[in-house]
């Protein structure tokens, strides 16, 4: 492989980590994004509900409607237990728990009656007492508040101002609250994304930090491989192109030494070296695959086409004599792996 193929491979496997670590890092943020919403709006709930109650306690003090002959709790048996209110008319109306409903939901549902029955709902009451309650948890969100039949659909009475508009009723961003058999209150917000995102203020300032983690570790190993590059260069910076009929011939730099393959020459220390045919060859593939190992069994292919024991003799006697040549520069080296082949290695 040559070392441009090497740089475009490396550029790929650059950009693949770098694309996997944003999928996972957004993949991440948007789970992060879901699960803070969804705090947000347990949050809001239980602020309507808060709000609900301060409404019912200023809209008719506990004390104005709860008098004496008003209301009577009965129980029948251990299980049951019934409450009979006396209305101004001569009817009376009782309420029960056979449905399988608790005491206090049966309680507050009589109490709902009479505040309804004394006075109405103020509905932007409920509204300023809501957006209270949202402001002390800090979350500034838009709202209406309406209240509707549960059987007709049909909104009986809502907060939206005139110059004012309607959100978008969405299940994840509303919250219901049940106060009859027949009326249901719900609040509709319009939570905008920077709300969310300054919640998150956190997630993301380490997000950042991990990306910027994956640059400096990218830059690392790419300034490592740059210098493994210069520390062992299959091609001088220096080279120069001549033609020929296989096609571009190369000058290499060895260290010291300049080596011209077209010509078959090896130049150093003030001396010219005429290579032969075998010896140009040999040179020339480890200095195209300079730093890496070259098989013994492609230099024999290449130079004798066999693997024969003679012809491997014939190798050790060439890299043996090239060897030679390059022993003025100890920076030069040809090593043998053994079992494998030979590697030539310059060091800095």
């Amino acid at each position: 492989m040559s070392s441009s193929q090497r740089d475009v491979r490396y550029l790929l496997f650059t950009l693949t980590g770098i694309v996997s670590v944003l999928i996972l890092e957004s993949v991440w943020i948007y789970n992060v994004y879901q699960l803070n919403r969804s705090q947000l709006m347990i949050e809001a709930k239980d602020a309507f509900g808060q709000a609900y109650q301060k409404e019912q306690t200023y809209r008719i003090p506990f004390a104005d409607i709860v008098n004496p002959g008003a209301v009577t709790i009965e129980s029948c048996r251990a299980e049951e237990v019934q409450i009979i209110r006396r209305c101004p008319e001569p009817d009376t109306i009782v309420y029960n728990n056979l449905s399988g409903h608790s005491i206090e939901s049966v309680i507050n549902r009589v109490f709902v009656d009479l505040r309804e029955h004394i006075t109405p709902m103020n509905i932007y009451c409920l509204a300023d007492l809501f957006a209270g309650m949202l402001h002390d948890k800090d979350i500034p969100a838009y709202f209406v508040v309406e209240r509707f039949d549960v059987f007709s659909g049909e909104v009986l009475d809502s907060s939206l101002l005139p110059d004012k508009k309607q959100p978008k009723a969405n299940p994840e961003t509303t919250v219901v609250l049940e106060i009859s058999d027949k009326e249901v209150l719900r609040a509709v917000l319009l939570l905008e994304p920077e709300i969310i995102f300054r919640r998150m203020a956190g997630t993301l300032i380490f997000s950042v930090f991990m990306i910027a983690v994956l640059v400096v570790c990218l830059y690392i190993l790419y300034a490592k491989r740059i210098k493994e590059k210069n520390r062992y260069p299959e091609l001088s910076a220096n080279h120069s192109e001549t033609s020929s009929e296989n096609g571009v011939d190369h000058l290499f730099s060895i260290g010291q030494y300049h080596f011209n393959p077209a010509k078959n020459e090896l130049h150093g220390f003030g001396e010219s070296i005429q290579l032969n045919k075998k010896e140009n060859s040999i040179l020339y593939r480890l200095c195209m695959q300079c730093g890496k190992v070259v098989e013994r069994s492609a230099l024999l292919e290449e130079n004798w086409g066999s693997n024969g024991a003679i012809y491997s003799r014939s190798l050790d006697t060439y890299i043996t004599t090239l060897r030679k040549y390059l022993k003025k520069d100890a920076s030069i080296q040809i090593v043998s792996i053994k079992g494998v082949g030979y590697k030539l290695v310059c060091l800095p």
